[in-house]
């Protein structure tokens, strides 16, 4: 993670420098990149890099935390927009890495989100926004009393999320391919595959 002078850095200035460690990192693997590259375009000395990240791979996991928990935080918001119908808001959110192109700034995040989906199973020691997730839970009649059910339906929907959005990735599917795969997932977890006897 960061050090604290990059975390004391203007938002503005913390935005530029992910903005083109995302160029980089989308560009190449992070063992082929170089700190040369990243201070040349940033117009900075070696030194300050490191007093910014540990090394690269810091520097690339930061990057990756930061858009999971970005994504984590717009995902559930889709749904809270929903209310009552969850995997409604879920799809709202799915449609919106349709049709990107490969210089817009979100395909790029999903792309290195999706080569790194393992951070979706990370369980950040402070969770944001439970209140908002439980309520919103109950307004879809899901029922899951305990909080430690909750909190892992929580990382569990997200999975669900980038693991669908990769395999739109992989296939290249179109609007309609990616939510048909959705429903099949959304009618597994409502109906279950198992008929009763």
């Amino acid at each position: 993670m960061p050090k604290k002078t990059f975390q004391n850095l203007p938002k503005a200035r913390q935005a530029e420098i992910r903005d083109l460690l995302l160029t980089i990192f989308y560009e190449k693997p992070v063992s082929q990149v170089k700190v040369s590259e990243i201070v040349e375009a940033l117009q900075m000395s070696r030194g300050i890099f490191y007093k910014y990240f540990e090394d690269l791979n810091d520097a690339y996991d930061y990057l990756i935390h930061f858009y999971a928990g970005q994504i984590h935080g717009e995902i559930i918001q889709y749904m809270i927009e929903q209310e009552d119908d969850f995997f409604q808001g879920i799809e709202s959110f799915l449609l919106l890495y349709v049709d990107l192109t490969q210089e817009d700034p979100r395909y790029r995040q999903l792309v290195l989100l999706s080569q790194n989906s393992h951070l979706f199973s990370y369980r950040s020691a402070t969770e944001h926004s439970l209140s908002a997730w439980t309520q919103l839970l109950a307004k879809n009649h899901f029922i899951m009393p305990g909080l430690d059910e909750q909190i892992s339906f929580l990382y569990f929907s997200m999975k669900l999320v980038i693991d669908s959005l990769t395999d739109m990735l992989a296939n290249h599917w179109s609007a309609a391919e990616l939510l048909r795969d959705f429903h099949f997932k959304t009618h597994w977890l409502l109906e279950g595959i198992k008929k009763g006897s």
